[in-house]
């Protein structure tokens, strides 16, 4: 599908069939060529993630980051008070968009490299009454999946709940999440990472009762008022390629299967580990909440992050560096949306030229390949 040369948390691989996809001719977004791609998207969304009757989606001209704020200001008001659950860089990122906005911020801090507790979470919500819990399910700084799901579940389904607000951008759908049982209210992702396209789409899916609690009128809300766009217009021009690319992608998902993908990401996620703990790459996140689509990695003493990734790249390969205090003591491999097991093996070939154990990590990463698949 692809050469070997891309190993990020973000931008990901594009296949084939969704490149030729963006090549379909333009053509004007409010006629009969483009609205049987943007129904099909919509429905396609509501399918992939189990989406309930009465919740909505929304795919706007935004980055990612953009879909953190439009959530702070279409299911929050000013000096609403909302618990922010941050487990690394991008936690943080969703605090401070609440902050920017003018909520009521309060923050539930863990180390790097931990995932949050639930328990520490119901416990601040049983001293604290809040409006919202924004919480990042993959935190992409640090390679950690968060019990997002366990979360949700313990909070329950009882009205006066505070609206649980996911932040999901580096974790579905190559890890699956699903929206059927009611507890995730709000759910963000983007079109770069698992949804295997360029950037430049933001997706955001609300249950009913997201919708139902959305303040109507808020100061300083205008490009994303998501009101349009949950009843299915186009407020503005979108990004018609794009479109064309996510349709072909969505479809790419619903063949592959939920728990096909989240088998491969997985294998993904053991190759580069085993890889790693052999070639002197030692893991810092322990596997207990490890990330099946980003691992971030240490390096040896003596190496630092910018050289070793200036190096890759004269070799071909494109790899992450370290983020927030682990700025100078990690990278970060990518194995997120379309990546195989044929491609992560080659790009580790590259690392391994630079890596104190080539051989060593070599063999572990195909011997965790080569089990995964025995009859």
């Amino acid at each position: 599908m692809f050469p070997p040369d891309i190993l990020l948390p973000g931008p990901t691989p594009v296949p084939y069939t969704i490149e030729q996809a963006m090549l379909t001719p333009m053509s004007d977004h409010r006629g009969g060529a483009f609205q049987p791609i943007h129904d099909a998207v919509y429905e396609k969304l509501r399918t992939l993630f189990q989406l309930p009757a009465d919740g909505a989606a929304a795919v706007v001209p935004s980055s990612g980051t953009g879909m953190l704020e439009a959530a702070v200001q279409n299911f929050f008001g000013p000096g609403d008070r909302v618990l922010a659950v941050v487990t690394g860089g991008f936690g943080e990122r969703f605090a401070e968009a609440a902050s920017a906005m003018g909520l009521a911020v309060d923050r539930l801090s863990t180390d790097w490299g931990q995932a949050f507790a639930v328990e520490a979470v119901l416990e601040r919500c049983r001293t604290t009454s809040y409006r919202g819990i924004l919480v990042t399910h993959n935190e992409t700084s640090t390679g950690v999946t968060n019990p997002v799901e366990a979360l949700a579940d313990a909070l329950g389904t009882e009205e006066t709940r505070p609206l649980l607000i996911v932040d999901s951008i580096s974790g579905v759908p190559s890890i699956p999440l699903s929206m059927a049982p009611g507890n995730i209210d709000v759910l963000i992702a983007a079109s770069q990472k698992g949804f295997m396209c360029p950037p430049g789409l933001g997706i955001l899916l609300a249950n009913g009762r997201a919708l139902a609690a959305r303040p109507h009128q808020r100061q300083g809300r205008f490009y994303f008022d998501l009101a349009p766009y949950f009843e299915r217009q186009l407020p503005y021009t979108p990004a018609v390629s794009l479109w064309y690319g996510l349709n072909q992608a969505l479809d790419l998902l619903l063949a592959e299967g939920e728990q096909a993908r989240l088998a491969r990401h997985r294998l993904l996620a053991a190759m580069t580990r085993r890889f790693g703990e052999a070639a002197g790459f030692p893991p810092l996140v322990e596997e207990r909440f490890a990330s099946c689509t980003v691992t971030a990695l240490g390096l040896p003493e003596g190496m630092t992050p910018q050289a070793l990734r200036s190096a890759l790249a004269a070799r071909g390969l494109q790899i992450a560096g370290g983020m927030g205090p682990w700025a100078q003591r990690c990278i970060r491999i990518g194995h997120v949306g379309a990546v195989t097991p044929q491609a992560l093996f080659g790009g580790l070939g590259i690392l391994a030229q630079l890596a104190p154990h080539p051989e060593a990590g070599l063999l572990a990463a195909w011997e965790a390949w080569r089990q995964h698949e025995r009859p």
